[in-house]
């Protein structure tokens, strides 16, 4: 298992959530990660949202006056060690309930959606960067946080 948080965050919401639910994608060079112009891939088997509602969190990205508007990352699994799908759904569960610690479920916004296209299993997020209930700032991934990512995912 690979935990891996993108360092992406600002601008607009559609494209990061478009990104992980559309089936035809731009090609991104490998070495620059730059798009190659005129070049598409279409997934599949297509993109699973698995949680999580794409228009809403895209609408909660959009609303945020921050310049970080935004985390995404990936769990991703090699062929050999892929979750059956009931326990893909426990390692979201135990990611948010570390991630967002002291939050109840009706504070934060996640959308979850599962990639096979590429031959693993691949479960990304889009995470707002908003406390829904007070508004403020929600950063789950501050400096010093790969050291409890990796605990976490040793855990797993």
């Amino acid at each position: 298992m690979i935990v891996s948080f993108f360092s992406r965050g600002i601008g607009a919401g559609k494209g990061p959530v478009h990104y992980c639910i559309d089936q035809v994608v731009p090609v991104f060079d490998p070495v620059t990660r730059k798009k190659i112009k005129g070049k598409f891939k279409i997934r599949d088997p297509v993109p699973v949202i698995l949680r999580g509602d794409p228009k809403l969190t895209i609408s909660l990205i959009d609303s945020i006056d921050n310049k970080w508007k935004y985390t995404s990352g990936v769990i991703a699994f090699a062929v050999s060690d892929a979750p059956r799908i009931e326990i893909q759904s426990q390692i979201i569960d135990d990611f948010e309930k570390t991630n967002f610690a002291g939050l109840e479920p009706d504070g934060y916004n996640t959308l979850w959606i599962r990639h096979e296209h590429e031959g693993n299993v691949e479960l990304h997020f889009v995470i707002p960067r908003v406390e829904l209930v007070t508004g403020k700032a929600l950063n789950i991934a501050p400096p010093g946080y790969s050291q409890m990512m990796d605990s976490w995912r040793d855990k797993w």
